[in-house]
């Protein structure tokens, strides 16, 4: 099964569907933990590498933050431009929350990665 973004290229499954991306395994698809601003090294398993995965795998930043499971400097840069990009925005002290997942499994065209030739 093949998944688009109006001919964008992939996205990923809604939670509870079959996994689109399966080098992002750091979580189920359906597992959508809180990653709170502070502390950084006290965020859910998985869940940062899981979030670096899919901003590589799903965003159209042309320098995506590696999959090393830190919530650094550059891994917040990146969250950011992908919720400018997709117009979303989280509670106080959330830097990634539901309206967040949801737009890093299935980003708006314009802040997708394009289909490869």
């Amino acid at each position: 099964m093949t998944w688009t973004v109006l001919g964008t290229g992939p996205a990923a499954p809604a939670a509870g569907q079959p996994r689109a991306e399966p080098s992002c395994n750091y979580l189920d698809d359906s597992a959508r933990p809180v990653v709170r601003e502070r502390p950084p090294d006290a965020q859910p398993r998985g869940a940062v590498p899981q979030v670096q995965c899919l901003i590589k795998t799903y965003s159209n930043l042309v320098d995506p933050p590696a999959v090393d499971g830190i919530l650094g400097p550059r891994t917040r840069a990146a969250i950011r431009a992908v919720q400018r990009c997709n117009r979303v925005s989280e509670a106080t002290g959330v830097l990634v929350g539901p309206a967040t997942w949801e737009v890093l499994y299935a980003p708006m065209p314009n802040c997708a990665r394009p289909r490869p030739s």
